[in-house]
């Protein structure tokens, strides 16, 4: 998968956990662009991106995930 096409389809995750239609994000977007990103939606947001991209993270993953370049990149580690 190309990284636009990826950042696209993560683009909708975020829309619907964030209830958002809004939601625009770059790789740069981190918990304090988006409004409720605090840790329980965090969880809820990885969650859900583990069912749309039919992968599991492993604990040191999410600790690292601040940004949504980072999930990019965790992501592209799975071959996604």
């Amino acid at each position: 998968m190309t990284n636009s096409s990826l950042l696209a389809n993560l683009n909708a995750v975020f829309k619907r956990i964030f209830e958002n239609p809004a939601i625009e994000i770059t790789p740069a977007t981190s918990a304090k662009d988006i409004h409720n990103w605090d840790s329980m939606n965090h969880i809820l947001l990885i969650s859900e991106i583990e069912k749309q991209f039919g992968v599991e993270f492993e604990l040191d993953d999410l600790i690292s995930m601040n940004t949504v370049g980072d999930i990019l990149r965790a992501l592209q580690l799975k071959n996604i």
